[in-house]
């Protein structure tokens, strides 16, 4: 099984409020498991930034599902690559609201300039994502 890691930004449309949002976190989780989906979804009140891994056919199918949701536009592939292994195996899909991150995690990442996912390179993107993962984890073993 080849394994890839797609890495996306789009702009959020009016058609995702939250209803769509708490509904793309249910069948996500549902769905990435069974087709063996890992990632995580950055998002706020204006775009999306996403990392996808999982058996190539099963992303390429997905991303396609992507770029024809009415709640994107303005959909940029960032990242497309073939993986050893994954960044996110641990996440069936992690979702992270901007306003949630740290602030040490983004002034890294943007050395305190507004936040815009469309100006990351791929690298920028996968060590954002990675970063954001990583400190949502240790928050998450330090509530239990």
């Amino acid at each position: 099984m080849q394994l890839v890691r797609l890495i996306y930004v789009s702009v959020m449309t009016e058609a995702c409020d939250t209803t769509a949002l708490q509904r793309i976190l249910e069948v996500s989780r549902t769905k990435n498991t069974a087709r063996k989906i890992t990632g995580v979804l950055c998002y706020d009140p204006s775009f999306f930034l996403q990392c996808l891994e999982g058996p190539k056919d099963t992303v390429n199918a997905l991303y396609g599902d992507i770029v024809r949701d009415v709640r994107h536009k303005d959909v940029t592939l960032l990242e497309y690559v073939t993986v050893e292994e994954r960044e996110f195996g641990a996440w069936s899909m992690a979702f992270v609201h901007a306003s949630t991150i740290d602030k040490q995690v983004l002034e890294k990442h943007t050395q305190g300039l507004r936040f815009d996912p469309f100006e990351l390179s791929s690298e920028q993107a996968n060590d954002f994502l990675v970063d954001v993962a990583h400190h949502t984890s240790r928050h998450m073993a330090a509530q239990r």
